[in-house]
């Protein structure tokens, strides 16, 4: 049996299928965020990524999450094209998320996307492993330099992830 590419994903075609019902009803036009939701899946998969974003229903799922949470420091790790950092940070005008993004190539394309959605001044991307970086984040808030995180969002390395909580 050949082993997959990397980002190589099975997409079920039923999956899909529920994907495109629910999300007009999840992100209806009338939201705020909508064509920059839509802008960042686009623009992501027009300059190459991988389509590996979270689905529609999660993406609202985690802008709820933040909501019922009133979460107003969200980190996340694993960038990508920005699509549920976007997310996470439409929830609230109240929202910042920091949010770790490994490729510099990719860290510009999630910066296009950021732009477009208008959320720069809501949204810092570090560019960097998240093995190297959170210690630095773990500083910062144990030292007052940044306020404690109420959410977290790790979506990358799947195979450190563990790590990332220590």
């Amino acid at each position: 049996m050949a082993s997959a590419k990397p980002y190589e994903v099975e997409q079920d075609p039923r999956w899909t299928v529920c994907d495109e019902f629910r999300f007009p009803h999840l992100n209806p036009p009338s939201r705020p965020y909508y064509k920059s939701i839509q802008h960042a899946l686009d623009n992501s998969l027009a300059k190459g990524l991988a389509d590996i974003s979270v689905a529609p229903s999660q993406g609202k799922f985690l802008s709820v999450q933040c909501q019922i949470l009133g979460a107003k420091n969200v980190l996340e790790v694993g960038t990508l094209g920005a699509y549920s950092t976007i997310w996470m940070a439409s929830s609230s005008p109240d929202v910042r998320v920091v949010t770790l993004e490994i490729d510099p190539r990719i860290a510009e394309i999630a910066r296009e996307n950021i732009r477009y959605a208008g959320l720069n001044d809501r949204i810092e991307l570090l560019v960097g492993a998240a093995a190297d970086l959170l210690p630095q984040l773990v500083d910062d808030v144990k030292h007052g330099r940044r306020p404690q995180f109420d959410f977290s969002f790790i979506d990358a390395d799947k195979d450190n992830a563990l790590h990332y909580f220590n």
